[in-house]
């Protein structure tokens, strides 16, 4: 009798294991979020330098590339069931009705706001652009200002801002923001700019104001290199429309900023130039792949800058260097005279200190370019509401179990500026969004894909130039097959559909812009370059979505963590509605103490 008792608690205890067991399947089952953290170890130095001699030779590299593709998440591509038809580009057709001459309308308003601004005095001028915080960065408005009441020139500035590049270049830990640069060319344009403030006949707003540009972007006198030594070996016959506009509006273009070699990284690592400091704290990344670009910014050495992005390039530096990041619409600002990376994906932007700089330079930026016919289908650009923080009506919709896979101080400060937006009337509505994991996946694939199609001449196993990571991942790229490409790009169709779906009852979705913040620089990446898969993918976590779907997002900061390093809040929103996520960037700057970086300098007198 006692035996069968024994086994049959035996049995029972069996039974509600399994009970157990099939029930958590069942949630599991149930639940659409499917993100997983990676726990691959990061890769450096002369193990770094054995893998990449390995993948060279044929024998390793059958057994090898098998095994690094799985662990990228190539067979999550493969396993999964899509019907959607292929979308090979992510244009939007135009739903939007407003129409030219209400935007144009919005924009004259929004610069009368300055007018009036300049007329008033200063004390005015600070209460309506300055915040509670520690330190408040010099903005667009801040430089016309002072050219207009003569408190200082162009030239004045542009030989403080060589001073100081001069400095940083020399100093013991070089920040390394800008790679390339001309003492003549830059005083050149302050000569002008300045002869035009004295004449009363500046050309706006932007005239005399410093701007940095990412590497990846023609610039006229400099070579476009995209963080290499071998790229070009000739300067393009003329600056990219980006550079072009800002150009034409009076701004002094001060050179090319550092990035993260090829753009294939988001660290902004670079072992060809040296690696692009943060500002905040010089023994972190500033992101990447526009590095130098957020940090010539959060260091105060431009107001604004431009960048690229196709896999969050924009977005992460600028969260985790403390300023504003836009990534627009794919097909709003023209990517004529970018280097072709990533065709379907890639987007010109800028960064900038605050809100209203980025308002000012995507006023600039965006619109219809006669060198790309994708551009010609768009709204008019319009800034509609833009200072206008009542929040009432607005609803931003939040996926948890997404949002809440971040670091414990990266959701504290962005669950913080959602209270904010809820106090100025805004609603939260909880969403579901399926696949992220195979949305990431397809992201990878299609961006290294289109990279090694760019890059292959370059390519070379055995007479490499490039850096050891970069060479790693372009060779795990060779091997995605045209299959899996278009199978990622029928993703790419489902996730745009199930998006659009979710933006019929959402103005906006809001996640932290990384899931952690800056990671430290290790002495061991500087000289020979580092494969670090679980950062890249902390890092990556809220971004592919918008790049392969070709939605607006916008990085602007919330907060700082235990350390002091920079947290960003994302939201990515409808197409073409890019006024409404700088509204949003704007209303929070209310409710964000502003912290001076470690590395900060002011161009304009006290």
């Amino acid at each position: 009798m006692g035996e069968k008792y024994i086994k049959f608690i035996f049995n029972l205890d069996r039974a509600k294991k399994l009970i157990t067991f099939l029930l958590q399947f069942a949630k599991k089952e149930k639940s659409v979020y499917n993100l997983q953290s990676i726990k691959i170890p990061r890769t450096s130095g002369r193990t770094l330098k054995i893998l990449a001699f390995l993948l060279r030779s044929p024998g390793s590299r059958s057994i090898l590339i098998p095994v690094l593709l799985r662990q990228a998440g190539i067979q999550i591509l493969r396993k999964c069931k899509v019907e959607d038809e292929p979308i090979l580009h992510p244009f939007h057709p135009i739903e939007n009705k407003i129409t030219s001459s209400v935007a144009k309308k919005s924009i004259k308003l929004f610069y009368d706001s300055f007018n009036k601004k300049v007329s008033s005095d200063s004390s005015a001028k600070r209460a309506g652009l300055e915040k509670k915080s520690l330190f408040n960065p010099e903005t667009a408005f801040d430089f016309h200002q002072a050219y207009l009441e003569g408190k200082t020139t162009p030239v004045d500035v542009a030989m403080r801002l060589l001073d100081i590049i001069r400095s940083i270049e020399e100093s013991a830990v070089p920040l390394r923001p800008y790679v390339a640069w001309e003492e003549k060319e830059l005083i050149k344009q302050a000569n002008a700019s300045a002869e035009r403030f004295s004449k009363g006949k500046p050309l706006g707003i932007l005239d005399g104001v410093p701007v940095s540009v990412k590497d990846e972007l023609d610039m006229l006198p400099f070579k476009t290199m995209i963080g290499t030594k071998f790229y070009s070996n000739q300067v393009p016959k003329q600056d990219a429309t980006s550079v072009s506009r800002l150009r034409s509006a009076g701004a002094l273009m001060v050179g090319k900023t550092n990035m993260h070699e090829i753009g294939l990284g988001v660290t902004g690592l670079n072992t060809q130039y040296g690696t692009t400091r943060n500002p905040h704290h010089l023994d972190h990344y500033p992101g990447g792949s526009s590095s130098g670009s957020a940090a010539a910014v959060a260091a105060g050495l431009s107001p604004i800058a431009l960048g690229c992005d196709g896999g969050g390039s924009i977005r992460i530096p600028a969260s985790l260097c403390g300023v504003v990041g836009l990534k627009t619409t794919w097909g709003r600002i023209s990517t004529a005279g970018s280097a072709p990376l990533h065709w379907s994906i890639g987007t010109v932007g800028p960064i900038t200190s605050t809100a209203i700089d980025m308002a000012i330079a995507y006023s600039f930026l965006a619109g219809p370019d006669k060198r790309q016919s994708f551009t010609q289908e768009q709204p008019a650009v319009d800034l509609k509401n833009f200072e206008n923080t009542n929040l009432k009506g607005v609803k931003l919709g939040i996926f948890n179990p997404w949002f809440n896979h971040a670091s414990d101080d990266v959701v504290k400060c962005c669950e913080q500026m959602l209270n904010s937006f809820k106090s100025q009337g805004a609603e939260l509505q909880e969403i579901e969004i399926p696949h992220l994991d195979e949305i990431r996946v397809s992201h990878a694939v299609t961006i290294t894909t289109e990279m090694f199609t760019a890059l292959k001449t370059f390519f070379k196993p055995f007479r490499q130039p490039f850096g050891l990571d970069a060479f790693i991942n372009l060779t795990l790229a060779k091997r995605v097959s045209g299959s899996e490409y278009i199978k990622a790009q029928r993703v790419r169709a489902r996730m745009i559909r199930n998006l659009k779906n979710i933006f019929q009852d959402v103005d906006a979705i809001v996640t932290p812009s990384t899931a952690c913040t800056a990671p430290p620089i290790l002495s061991d990446s500087l000289i020979n370059g580092e494969s670090d898969l679980k950062t890249l993918t902390e890092l990556m976590r809220f971004v592919p979505e918008a790049n392969l779907g070709g939605f607006p997002a916008v990085s602007f900061p919330v907060g700082y963590d235990a350390k002091g390093l920079p947290v960003g809040m994302q939201l990515m929103g409808r197409p073409w509605e890019e006024s409404f996520l700088l509204r949003m960037a704007k209303t929070s700057e209310n409710y964000f103490v502003r912290h001076p970086p470690m590395m900060r300098f002011s161009l304009l007198p006290d």
